[in-house]
This record gives C-alpha cells, sequence and structure tokens, in this order.
C-alpha cells in the first residue's frame, strides 16, 4: 500500500497531537511537525520531504496567506489547509495561495480522510460553493495585476467547456467521465487541452478562469 509522508504546521500542541493520531494510519504517515509556515520550510530545507502539509488556518490573516504561498514555491508536496471555518475570503485566497484543499476542522474524521486521499490523488478539493466565493474573490481584487492574456472561451470546443463546467462543480474525473458518457482517459485528454490554451497550471487556475469567463457549473450532462 502506498504510503505518504505527512507534516503538520499549526502552532496548537495538542491538536497537532490529536490530529497526528487521527490520521497517522492507513496510507499517512505524520513524520514532521512545524508551529508556522517558515518553520515548516526551516525543516524542509533540513532535508525533511513531505508529500503532504496539512496546514491549520487561524484566521486567514495576509501573513497567513502569504505563508501558504511561500511554501507553494518552496516545495513540491501537495497542502491542505485546514480551517476553524469555512471563510469566503481565506478560502478563495488560500487557493489562490496554491493550497490544494481547503477543508473544515469540524468535518467527520471519515471525511477527512476521504478528502486527504483525494488530495494525494491529484483532486483539488473545497466545499462546493466555492465557484460562487472565487467570484466574489475577483470581485475584491480591483488593484491586483493584470491577468495574463487567455483565448476567449469560444476558442474551446463544446466538450471542453463542459468539462470545465464539471470542474466547477466540483466533480472528479470519474464522475465527469460518468455525466458526459466518455471514458477517464478522454477526461484527461481534454483537460490537458483545456490547460495548453487557457495557460492554467492546475485544476484550481482553470475554475478561475473559467468562472472570469461566465461559465456556470454543470452538474449533470
Amino acid at each position: 500500500m502506498k504510503t505518504w509522508n505527512v507534516m503538520l504546521v499549526d502552532h496548537d500542541r495538542l491538536f497537532s497531537a490529536a490530529l497526528a493520531t487521527l490520521i497517522g494510519g492507513g496510507p499517512f504517515r505524520v513524520s514532521a511537525h512545524a508551529a508556522s509556515a517558515d518553520d515548516a520550510l526551516d525543516v524542509i530545507a533540513e532535508g525533511s520531504e513531505p508529500d503532504l502539509i496539512v496546514l491549520a488556518l487561524q484566521d486567514g490573516m495576509p501573513e497567513e496567506i502569504a505563508g501558504i504561498r511561500r511554501l507553494r514555491e518552496g516545495t513540491s508536496a501537495r497542502i491542505a489547509v485546514l480551517a476553524d471555518t469555512i471563510a469566503d475570503r481565506s478560502l478563495s485566497q488560500s487557493l489562490k495561495a496554491g493550497a490544494d484543499a481547503y477543508l473544515n476542522k469540524s468535518m467527520s474524521s471519515e471525511s477527512l480522510l476521504r478528502s486527504l486521499r483525494l488530495v494525494m490523488l491529484g483532486e483539488v478539493v473545497y466545499p462546493t460553493h466555492v465557484a460562487g466565493l472565487l467570484m466574489s474573490a475577483v470581485n475584491e481584487r480591483p488593484h491586483s495585476p493584470a491577468p495574463i492574456a487567455v483565448p476567449p472561451s469560444s476558442d474551446l470546443s463544446k466538450r471542453e467547456v463542459q468539462i470545465l463546467r464539471c470542474l466547477l462543480a466540483g466533480q472528479s474525473n470519474k464522475a465527469i467521465a460518468r455525466n458526459l458518457h466518455i471514458t477517464e482517459s478522454t477526461v484527461k485528454m481534454h483537460f490537458k487541452n483545456v490547460m495548453r490554451k487557457i495557460n492554467a497550471q492546475n485544476r484550481t487556475q482553470a475554475a478561475v478562469w473559467a468562472i472570469q469567463n461566465g461559465l456556470s457549473p454543470l452538474v449533470t450532462a
């Protein structure tokens, strides 16, 4: 069975210990702890190579979001944010900073483990209403730098647009394949083409692009 090394980042040692006990079985092995994002980068610089970083977000302040960004730049590990509450602004900012998941501390242990497995399989995990939150975040950034030029949605095929709309609905590749009556390998091929056309590096960037270009979630084909 595949085992993933996990680093926990939280200033609360008691919560960190409890979380380590919770997820330290099955495919996950907690191999390192850090009190902050900068401490985590120091540990990584010393030779630790986590596959997954679970970072406890306190209040979504700018310095915490900046910490996620530094982690994204300093490691190839997957990053899951564990927040006290699902706050609109910190959710969207965390994803834009490079987090691969935004999860609620109040979720069940089964849901947490399932979400972390999805993250390690390459999925971006977030609440289903993230599309609306991402749109709000875009509207809240009047002074942000101009985005990289991307082709209009008319340059995408009908199927590629459907793929993006399914992505906004939070569907996995398997669910997209089922809804569109195609194979998972075909879904992956379409995703590859879409990413190239819109100059996106990951599914989160693709979701942001889709929202900015007026696409809406597609639950069923």
